[in-house]
């Protein structure tokens, strides 16, 4: 069986290896690729044959931040279905309800603790991919 292919965009390299480490060893049913910043996200996508079935995006990078990529994504017809997660460690209102209003699916806090990264990212895998993924395939 061919696994769902996740994205998961953040410019912090020790929480991409946190992460990498929750996917392999708790949810290895899960394609993973890594992209340190949201330009790389977006070339790997023009040229990729396959697209994610979920991009877990993180919402403040320098040079792009996950907004404007965000927009980049729901601007495209053939990008607009997938979808994104905005993950930050800064909650403010204002930038919620932009992300929202940008298209963002979900806009959660950053777990930093490995046991709550596994529980969030089942959570999320399981709801956005598994569930949701059969009906907007």
């Amino acid at each position: 069986m061919k696994k769902h292919l996740i994205y998961v965009v953040d410019n912090e390299v020790d929480y991409l290896n946190l992460v990498q480490y929750v996917f392999i060893e708790s949810l290895p049913e899960y394609a993973v690729l890594f992209f340190p910043s949201g330009e790389t996200m977006l070339s790997s996508l023009q040229t990729s044959l396959e697209q994610p079935a979920l991009i877990l995006l993180d919402l403040h990078m320098p040079s792009m931040s996950g907004q404007q990529i965000l927009r980049q994504l729901k601007a495209r017809q053939d990008w607009k279905p997938i979808p994104v997660v905005m993950v930050t460690s800064e909650t403010a209102e204002g930038e919620i309800q932009a992300c929202y209003e940008a298209g963002a699916n979900s806009c959660l806090a950053k777990p930093m603790k490995i046991d709550s990264m596994k529980k969030l990212f089942k959570q999320v895998c399981s709801y956005w991919v598994d569930t949701n993924g059969s009906v907007i395939s």
